[in-house]
C-alpha cells in the first residue's frame, strides 16, 4: 500500500493510546521506500509508530523541513532506533533560532532551534546530506523543494523569528524551509508542508514548476497562517482553490479558525488532521 501516515500532530485520532502534541511528523510509504519527514518534538514518536504498525528501524531516510524544535526534537530518537539513517537537511537548519513575542510591555525570546548538534548526528551514525536545490527520491516518486523561491507578492517570511549568524541574531528568512511532494500510480501529486514558512503558494508554486502538476491529491502539514492578516489568509486560500486538491489535511500551526475557514470553503475536501491519519495515494 502506498500511504502517508500522521505520526505526531495536534490533535490526534480515536485510536486508544495515540497522543497528540505541538508538532508535526509523517511517514511516507512509496514503492517500498519509507521517508519519514520530520519527527515532532519526539513524545509522540515515542508512542505512536508501535499502535500505527511503523518500524521507525525500517526507515530509509528522513528529511527535516526546517530547524524548529516542533519537527526536529524526535531525531534523537529516531536515530537511536535506525543510527545509520540519511538525513536531508539545508545546511541553515542547524542554526540557532529564536522567536521573539511581546506580551503587554514585555518582550519575550524564546529559543526554537534544533535540539540536536551535527556533531551529535553524526556520533550516533547519520549520515547528513545538506541541500540546496530540489532532489529527487524514490526512483523520482518523491521529491524535495530544497529551497523554495519568494515569487508570490503576498507571501513573505514572518517577523519575529530570528537565526544567530556570525554571533548576531538576524530575521530569519527561512532559506532552510522545504516541502516534499509524492506522485502517486496515477501521475497525481500530494504536498506535504511542514509549517510553510516560505509560504504554501510560494511552495505549491515551485512544485508545480518542478513536476507540472497535472492534479492535486492531497495537501496535508502545516501552513502557518494563525498569526497573518484576514487578508494574506484569503488570498491563500483563494490561490490554494486554484490547484484544485481532492483532499486537504492541513493542522499543526496552521491555526484552528483557519482551519475552519478552509473546511466551510473546501466542504468535504477538508479532512481534520491528527496523529493517525492514514492517506491512501492515488
Amino acid at each position: 500500500m502506498e500511504q502517508i501516515i500522521i505520526l505526531a500532530e495536534n490533535r490526534c485520532a480515536v485510536t486508544r493510546g495515540l497522543i497528540a502534541e505541538h508538532g508535526f511528523s509523517a511517514l511516507i510509504e512509496i514503492d517500498g521506500f519509507r521517508l519519514l519527514f520530520d519527527t515532532g518534538q519526539g513524545f509522540a514518536l515515542r508512542q505512536n509508530p508501535a499502535l500505527l504498525g511503523v518500524n521507525l528501524s525500517k526507515i530509509d531516510a528522513l528529511v527535516l523541513s526546517h530547524g524548529h524544535y516542533d519537527h526536529t526534537g524526535g531525531v534523537s530518537y529516531v536515530l537511536e532506533k535506525n543510527p545509520h539513517l540519511k538525513i536531508y537537511l539545508h545546511p541553515s537548519a542547524l542554526l540557532k533560532r529564536k522567536v521573539k513575542r511581546r506580551f503587554g510591555d514585555q518582550e519575550i525570546e524564546v529559543e526554537i532551534g534544533i535540539p540536536i548538534s551535527q556533531k551529535e548526528m553524526e556520533e550516533k551514525g547519520a549520515e547528513l546530506i545538506f541541500l540546496e536545490n530540489p532532489v529527487e527520491l524514490a526512483e523520482g516518486r518523491i521529491l524535495i523543494t530544497g529551497t523554495i523561491p519568494l515569487k508570490v507578492e503576498f507571501e513573505k517570511p514572518e517577523q519575529g523569528f530570528f537565526v544567530e549568524k556570525d554571533g548576531e541574531l538576524v530575521p530569519d528568512d527561512f532559506a532552510d524551509d522545504f516541502a516534499i511532494a509524492v506522485r502517486g500510480k496515477k501521475g497525481n501529486a500530494s504536498v506535504i508542508f511542514g509549517c510553510a514558512h516560505r509560504g504554501a503558494i510560494n511552495s505549491l508554486r515551485r512544485i508545480e514548476e518542478l513536476w507540472g502538476i497535472k492534479k492535486l491529491d492531497a495537501v496535508l502539514g502545516g501552513m502557518h497562517l494563525f498569526s497573518r492578516s484576514k487578508e494574506q489568509v484569503s488570498q491563500t486560500l483563494e490561490e490554494l482553490a486554484r490547484f484544485n486538491p481532492g483532499r486537504i489535511a492541513v493542522g499543526h500551526c496552521t491555526g484552528e479558525m483557519i482551519q475552519f475557514q478552509i473546511a466551510q470553503k473546501f466542504s468535504e475536501k477538508f479532512i481534520f488532521p491528527a496523529s493517525g491519519l492514514k492517506i491512501n495515494l492515488e
